[in-house]
């Protein structure tokens, strides 16, 4: 009877366990669904559906089910290229479909009857529905945290963009987070999400806790050289990101690609270059101030490796051997002092 109890214990922390795996998956990547048809909207089982990354190259795979219907999971956020090859029907190539954090997007392909050696090659963007998920937010793309103008480069301004969203200087002051107070850990950190204070939010790096306990505020900020990407969500989460009322702020830092690449930037803010302000006399010269910032990102593989591969030649029995070098190991390296 001891036993029993025990197997039955063991086995509700084995389910618990793999259900708190699947839920840190979500917070740090996306899905993708839909169903496999042909021309005529009849559904199309067994097809094999790839998900290729065109940064790191690597590939999720499924096979469509007796309805059509298929799962990927488990994809992080990037650019990517969507591969359907079924018996009876020509291949197909979607190009163009872009994915971002914490994404349940819905994407139906259509199949043209034909021999498996054609390939039919969509490159427009591919429109994407969410219908899998209710909840409310906005996603800062990399394009934005790059470009946009930061004072003191804090990523954490950009959340103001979200309907909802106040604060980083903005806002009530005198609060934890503010920068105006003697015992504030991370200035210019404060987010007020539809009325709620600024330690009821929940922020998350690539999946993890990053809140402190004592004032509830941010722990690890990011250079912002290092953000791919976050999202601000404000309403309606789903239960695996939710803990408190405010906003869940969710932070996905750049990974490495095939390709060795980089950019330096450097930020200049003195006195010679600012405009006077109004309040100064004019006969008098201006305050001498400056500040700096600068840095870099790097990102690329840190080792490779060698995969060999066999195929058998149509007009004879030869199995000719290739052999590529492909990366195995990817880094990111950022700078800022």
């Amino acid at each position: 009877m001891r036993r029993t109890e025990l197997r039955k214990i063991f086995g509700l922390m084995a389910v618990l366990l793999l259900l708190s795996l699947r839920g840190f998956g979500q917070a740090t990547t996306a899905e993708l669904s839909g169903t496999v048809e042909d021309a005529s909207g009849a559904v199309v089982p067994g097809a094999q559906v790839i998900a290729n990354n065109i940064a790191t190259n690597i590939a999720h795979s499924t096979v469509s089910e007796k309805n059509g219907h298929y799962v990927v999971g488990q994809l992080p956020p990037g650019d990517y290229t969507i591969t359907v090859e079924a018996k009876g029907f020509s291949k197909l190539v979607q190009t163009g479909l872009s994915l971002q954090v914490n994404q349940q997007a819905q994407l139906d392909l259509t199949l043209k009857v034909g021999a498996q050696t054609e390939t039919v090659e969509v490159v427009s963007q591919a429109p994407l529905l969410e219908s899998e998920s209710s909840s409310v937010g906005t996603v800062i793309g990399q394009q934005m945290v790059n470009q946009l103008p930061l004072n003191g480069r804090n990523f954490t301004q950009l959340a103001t963009l979200s309907p909802g969203v106040t604060g980083v200087g903005q806002s009530a002051t005198g609060t934890i987070e503010s920068g105006t107070r003697p015992d504030n850990r991370r200035p210019a950190s404060e987010i007020f999400s539809n009325g709620n204070r600024e330690g009821d939010n929940n922020f998350l790096i690539d999946g993890v806790d990053d809140n402190e306990r004592l004032t509830l505020s941010i722990v690890v900020r990011p250079p912002v050289a290092s953000v791919r990407e976050f999202k601000i969500q404000t309403n309606l989460y789903s239960a695996d990101i939710g803990r408190n009322s405010g906003a869940v702020i969710d932070v996905i830092t750049k990974s490495g690609t095939n390709q060795l690449h980089g950019s330096v930037f450097e930020y200049i803010r003195n006195s010679a270059v600012d405009a006077r302000s109004y309040f100064i006399d004019r006969h008098l010269r201006s305050p001498l101030s400056g500040s700096t910032n600068s840095g870099f990102p790097l990102v690329g593989p840190s080792s490779y490796r060698r995969s060999s591969t066999a195929r058998i030649e149509p007009s004879s029995s030869l199995i000719m051997k290739a052999s590529e070098i492909r990366p195995s190991r990817l880094f990111l390296a950022t700078f800022q002092p």
